[in-house]
């Protein structure tokens, strides 16, 4: 598989990871364009779509916007469609899913959004979650909160102070992106998704998992399974 990162809306800034499936795309989004990249975004979305985004308070209705019409963009590019025609549905667990009897393909994508900075994934012949985060300080609490897992609360308290805020952080992101990826969303409960405190890459719970590249300050992890080798 290749793993080619891009920042959409701006300048593509392609790289690449290499996996055992099929080829993704992940797009990062600028969430902090102005009123008129909002407005203009809109024309690609559904009724309904624009109805949800405008909601919300003026922020939230920023990031809705901008990242649901980066979601289309990228989809529209992969299945060589209008953007504002790729049919989209939403699962009960709030997962966006690309109608294959109507595209006639199967692609499955995935997004997250943290701050201004939003990322969207298309994969093809694979299952795929993403999840970006803003790297909050290091406070002791953290490991009081009840989506670690003992081990993995004693393996970062085993890290040195300075590398347990981005450690912690990618931790959530990967628990995020399975959970993502599985269909559940946060339904189902992060401690029993185990993750190797400190590692980038690797296998979580059956899932393959990479460290997508993101500007200083965030974290984003992508899980990834062929669809013949999704974990059950």
């Amino acid at each position: 598989m290749s793993v080619l990162v891009a920042a959409a809306a701006c300048a593509t800034r392609p790289t690449t990871a290499s996996s055992a499936t099929g080829g993704i795309e992940v797009r990062l989004v600028d969430l902090s364009l102005d009123d008129h990249a909002v407005a203009r975004a809109e024309s690609s979305l559904t009724p309904a779509e624009v109805a949800r985004a405008r909601r919300g308070a003026p922020a939230v209705r920023r990031r809705r916007v901008l990242l649901r019409a980066a979601l289309r963009s990228a989809l529209g590019a992969e299945l060589g469609m209008d953007p504002a025609r790729v049919p989209i549905d939403t699962s009960p667990a709030g997962r966006p899913f690309v109608r294959s009897t109507v595209v006639g393909t199967v692609v499955d994508v995935s997004c997250s959004a943290s701050g201004v900075l939003g990322v969207v994934a298309v994969g093809r012949a694979c299952r795929i979650g993403i999840d970006v985060e803003t790297v909050a300080p290091w406070s002791t609490e953290v490991l009081d909160e009840a989506w670690l897992s003992d081990g993995e609360r004693l393996a970062l308290t085993r890290l040195p102070a300075a590398d347990r805020a981005v450690a912690a952080t990618r931790s959530w992101t990967q628990k995020e992106a399975v959970l993502k990826a599985a269909g559940t969303g946060l339904l189902a409960d992060p401690a029993v998704t185990i993750t190797s405190i400190g590692q980038k890459d690797g296998v979580v719970v059956g899932w393959e998992m990479h460290d997508v590249p993101v500007p200083d300050g965030w974290v984003a992890s992508l899980a990834v399974a062929s669809e013949k080798e999704m974990p059950s």
